[in-house]
C-alpha cells in the first residue's frame, strides 16, 4: 500500500497529495500550482527556489547541482531549487511572489 504524503504551497496555503519519489516542483505542477521553472526541472535556471518554511530538517542535503548555485547565489540556509528537492511528507514551502 502506498502511504499518501502531504506538502503545503505557501502563500495560498494548499496542502497537497503525492504518493512516491517526486520533486517539490513536480507535486507543484501536479496541482496547478503557478512555479517558474525556465529550464523545464533541470537545474539549470534557478527560477523554480522556493524557501523551506517548515521540515528543512527532513529534507535530503542539496545535490551537486543544487549545492553548486546555492553557492554561486548566495542562497539562504533554507532556500531549496524545487526541481532538484524531493518532496517530503509535511514539508512547506513558500513561492516567492515573482512566480507568475
Amino acid at each position: 500500500m502506498t502511504m499518501i504524503k502531504k506538502i503545503k504551497f505557501l502563500p495560498m496555503n494548499l496542502s497537497c497529495s503525492f504518493e512516491g519519489a517526486k520533486s517539490i516542483l513536480e507535486v507543484a505542477l501536479n496541482n496547478n500550482i503557478a512555479l517558474n521553472h525556465s529550464c523545464g526541472g533541470m537545474g539549470s535556471c534557478t527560477t523554480c527556489r522556493v524557501k523551506v518554511t517548515k521540515g528543512l530538517e527532513k529534507l535530503k542535503p542539496p545535490n551537486e547541482i543544487e549545492q553548486e548555485h546555492i553557492q554561486a547565489r548566495e542562497f539562504a540556509k533554507n532556500e531549496r531549487l524545487s526541481c532538484q528537492t524531493d518532496a517530503v511528507d509535511g514539508v512547506e514551502v513558500e513561492i516567492p511572489e515573482a512566480t507568475e
